[in-house]
């Protein structure tokens, strides 16, 4: 419920909260744990077909990126009315989740750190 609630608000309040609470639920609940080992098993599979190896979506991606920073940066610093500073912060966090998961970048950097 309180995914449900902050799911709205800037950032990736909601998602990790739903999954928190599916975690919980699935200790007592025989559906909530076919969901999570299901969402477990075919989880990876989403990343695969978001973001194909093919070098043309790769680049549309990294302009993609760009472009969101560029805007949410405009946003941010106008101080015009809550929500475009709420819709930067949003625009933010996902230019960064797209940036780290187009080219493998979170697994490259995730092995660079182990190294």
């Amino acid at each position: 419920m309180a995914a449900i609630l902050i799911g709205w608000l800037p950032g990736p309040g909601g998602i990790p909260l739903a999954l928190a609470g599916l975690g919980l639920l699935s200790i007592n609940n025989e559906w909530a744990k076919r969901l999570r080992e299901y969402l477990l098993k075919h989880g990876g599979r989403i990343v695969k077909v978001l973001f194909p190896e093919h070098q043309i979506i790769r680049w549309i991606y990294d302009v993609l990126v760009i472009v969101l920073l560029i805007v949410a940066g405009f946003l941010g610093l106008q101080h015009a009315a809550i929500w475009q500073i709420s819709l930067a912060a949003g625009l933010f966090f996902v230019a960064i989740f797209l940036a780290l998961m187009n080219r493998d970048r979170l697994q490259n950097f995730r092995n660079k750190r182990k190294a």
